[in-house]
């Protein structure tokens, strides 16, 4: 009579066992997931502070990009047309006595088209065609400029210039490491106004503003009255603006 009691209890003894074993897993899990929440909630409060700033470096510049325009007016647009082709040539060839290299000569504007009176009735035609040249040595820039603009004679107009640089890399490298500095200073005082202390870098992202071109117009008098257009270079300023993102300590 024992043994059939022995193997009455053994299933009771094996579902009891699994019973605790889940009972077991399921506190373990539980543990487990409360770690995460409290990893992920950790990670959310970081604290952080946001600086913007702008970095700046001073130099001289050493080049000049001018953008010249040809005009060209007749009573028939073959004319008008044949006309500005040849003063174009023209400077084209200046543009390469005076020791310009092709890479630096490009062609921004070519426009045809007839004029109107008040009426409306075409009373003839006009056009223009642009060049941008890039002289790369400030120094002689000016009489470069002087012999380009004067070879069309009137039909020649002086848009605009730009003074810059032919290599900005070490320029805009030193505008970046003050604008980082900056950044820094200002976050070092915010944080600290608050007892606190300025952790590691989240983020760094830049952006860079490029020098102005100070724009000019001039119609050429054809009289020889100059030999050269002057050129004062002065001093420009390059700039980096950066924005970081911090951890507070």
């Amino acid at each position: 009579m024992a043994r059939p009691r022995a193997t009455r209890s053994l299933p009771l003894l094996i579902a009891g066992l699994a019973l605790l074993l889940a009972a077991c897993s399921g506190k373990a899990a539980t543990a487990d997931s409360a770690r995460t929440t409290l990893a992920v909630a950790s990670a959310a409060d970081t604290r952080t502070v946001t600086v913007q700033a702008t970095g700046k470096t001073r130099a001289v510049p050493d080049q000049l990009v001018a953008s010249l325009a040809v005009h060209s007016a007749g009573p028939t647009a073959a004319a008008v047309l044949s006309d500005i082709n040849l003063r174009v040539r023209a400077v084209l060839d200046q543009v390469k006595q005076q020791g310009v290299d092709a890479k630096d000569v490009q062609t921004t504007q070519v426009d045809l088209g007839p004029t109107f009176d008040k009426k409306g009735n075409v009373t003839g035609f006009e056009a223009d065609n642009a060049v941008q040249i890039t002289f790369r040595r400030l120094s002689i820039a000016g009489r470069q400029l002087d012999a380009v603009v004067r070879t069309p004679g009137d039909a020649a107009r002086l848009q605009s210039v730009t003074l810059g640089f032919n290599d900005d890399d070490k320029l805009l490298a030193a505008a970046r490491v003050d604008g980082v500095r900056r950044a820094r200073a200002q976050a070092t005082q915010m944080v600290g106004a608050l007892n606190a202390n300025l952790g590691a870098v989240r983020t760094i992202t830049e952006t860079s503003a490029a020098p102005g071109a100070f724009p000019q117009a001039l119609r050429n008098s054809g009289d020889g009255s100059a030999s050269s257009v002057p050129i004062a270079p002065g001093t420009q300023e390059l700039t980096v603006s950066v924005k970081v993102v911090f951890e507070i300590a």
